[in-house]
């Protein structure tokens, strides 16, 4: 290996341990926000209590909006390492930096020379794709089998036809669509579909059907999706209705979740996500080489496909939320990589100015804020000095790439990935200074300290709304009252675990001992005001805690819940 290579990869090496630094180092600072974040840590936490590895649950209810890979090892996570806020972001995570390095690996093996890196750094900077990475939901576990399937799909065609090595990339993007199915539902088989079906029609490449090994194929994937669907089904006769008809088809046909968008919302959604690189791809699309010669795969025109198919899919669903994009930004961060590979260098004059923009826009707003402190609350004072930190290096940055922007070898690539990384971790990491506003790990802290969970023993309400972060952070499921939400499923199939209104629960609360309940304070007050008897233990503006009868909460140890929840001592 000669000097300069060496050097190329110890350079590589080290934005590598930086990129890993960066992306790992913020995922503890921020308590669990509602309600994503709360009901994803909350399931794995009652899954790991109960032992029972095939039926989730949230809130003690049965809950069949998503499958269970993520819970699955989120629960191990506690298991191995504790409950917090880093193991429960641990999923997002470590398959996002995995979906990097599936990319960045994939792209080296197709070429040109230099590509692969330079696709994993424009994904891993863009900062959708970071956000993602950061935050708790399962569109990231999506994401990266969705990339690992279709990037082995790749190269079982970049490899000889018919060739062992075609063969075993061809099994592994099967087995990895099978992951997908478990991280996110029947969506990491039909979005693969539709591409593959989609580049089939576009270029007229019948025979590339014959190469898909559908009978081995079709054996991995059953053998790794298959079991868990099979076994939910066996215990649970209303799975195949609420999980299959409910969340996946009646989710995409109609808009009864209320989340509506204009037909060009995704559009816009991965324009924003991508930055600082968006500004590269109208270049990158005009320099598209020619169409491949006949029998040749096109893979500029397949990773095309591959995002489109994502953005029309989703853009033509009535139900629409950012993260559901994420899956599209693996192609376009190749394709960004093939090209710069191509040309040999990064004009990073546009990516720049945008991240640099980007991070004034942030100061524009930051500084006058802090100069006019007086009419905002302390939280929001608190944390400006962060935006107004991550805002300067996005500043800096940017700039920095800007006059770079002739200079041969990586350097303008790694100082615009890194501006966009850092900026955006100290952005996010300072939410720890609102999180009381959207989380309830304060506010459970006031109640129970660090290191312990509310006892499983007696009855705990939760009267008009559920906040499902504060059932994690309690350590116990709560009994709703007068409200379903989202888990009007469950209810319907475990009524007996429901109380269906408020004369009911005064009558409950009445007539029992000790008992607990968590409202809102409008309710509170009503009910205080028509003599319900009730000791606040701790409140804030967004709700109360009381006790029927005054006397501090009944306690336990986290570890020794943890313990016990592992030996199946208790059932959460």
């Amino acid at each position: 290996m000669n000097r300069s290579a060496a050097r190329a990869r110890l350079v590589w090496a080290l934005a590598l341990a930086a990129l890993a630094a960066l992306w790992f180092g913020g995922l503890e600072w921020r308590g669990l926000f509602q309600p994503d974040e709360g009901r994803y840590a909350e399931i794995p936490r009652e899954m790991l209590a109960s032992g029972d590895w095939v039926t989730p649950r949230l809130n003690g209810l049965k809950y069949f909006e998503k499958p269970p890979l993520q819970y699955w090892a989120t629960a191990a996570a506690f298991a191995a390492f504790g409950r917090d806020e880093w193991t429960a972001r641990l999923w997002p995570a470590v398959t996002g930096f995995l979906g990097i390095l599936v990319l960045a690996l994939a792209g080296r093996r197709l070429g040109p020379p230099g590509a692969g890196p330079i696709a994993g750094l424009v994904l891993a900077s863009s900062v959708g794709y970071f956000l993602a990475g950061q935050i708790l939901t399962l569109d990231m576990g999506l994401s990266c089998f969705f990339c690992a399937a279709m990037c082995c799909f790749l190269l079982s065609q970049h490899a000889p036809p018919g060739s062992r090595d075609a063969r075993r990339w061809m099994l592994a993007a099967w087995a990895s669509m099978a992951l997908a199915v478990l991280a996110k539902g029947l969506v990491g088989l039909v979005l693969p579909g539709l591409a593959l079906s989609a580049y089939v029609v576009l270029q007229r490449d019948w025979a590339l059907w014959r190469r898909l090994e559908w009978a081995r194929g079709a054996g991995v994937f059953l053998l790794i999706a298959l079991p868990w669907h099979v076994l939910a089904q066996w215990r649970n006769p209303e799975f195949f209705r609420i999980y299959i008809l409910n969340e996946h088809f009646a989710r995409y046909l109609l808009p009864e979740h209320h989340r509506p968008g204009a037909w060009w919302y995704f559009t816009a959604i991965l324009a924003i996500a991508l930055i600082p690189w968006v500004a590269l791809l109208p270049g990158v699309l005009r320099r598209l080489p020619a169409r491949a010669p006949d029998r040749a795969f096109d893979i500029d025109r397949f990773l095309l496909v591959w995002a489109g198919t994502i953005l029309v899919f989703f853009s033509a669903s009535a139900s629409k939320l950012p993260g559901y994009i994420i899956p599209a930004m693996p192609a376009i961060a190749l394709l960004i990589g093939r090209d710069v590979a191509r040309r040999g260098a990064l004009d990073a004059s546009r990516p720049g100015l945008l991240l640099a923009f980007c991070g004034a826009a942030a100061l524009a707003f930051g500084v006058p804020a802090l100069v006019r402190a007086e009419v905002l609350g302390d939280i929001a004072i608190d944390y400006l000095p962060w935006l107004a930190l991550g805002a300067f290096a996005l500043v800096t940055g940017g700039f920095i790439a800007w006059v770079l922007r002739g200079t041969p070898g990586v350097g303008p690539a790694l100082a615009l990935a890194f501006a966009s990384l850092a900026g955006t971790q100290v952005i996010t990491v300072g939410l720890h200074e609102v999180d009381t506003q959207y989380s309830s790990e304060a506010f459970a802290e006031r109640l129970l300290g660090e290191e312990t969970d509310f006892s499983p023993d007696p009855p705990f309400y939760s009267v008009g709304y559920f906040d499902d972060s504060l059932a994690f952070y309690l350590g116990r499921t709560l009994t709703l009252v007068a409200y379903k939400g989202e888990l009007a499923p469950g209810i319907a199939a475990e009524p007996d675990k429901y109380v269906g209104s408020l004369e009911e629960f005064r009558r409950l609360w009445t007539a029992q001992g000790q008992a607990y309940a968590v409202m809102q304070p409008p309710l509170y007050a009503r009910l205080r005001a028509q003599g319900l008897p009730m000791s606040v233990l701790v409140l804030d503006l967004r709700r109360v805690v009381v006790a029927r009868e005054p006397g501090n909460p009944p306690l336990r140890p986290r570890k020794r819940a943890v313990l016990e929840s592992i030996l199946g001592l208790h059932d959460g």
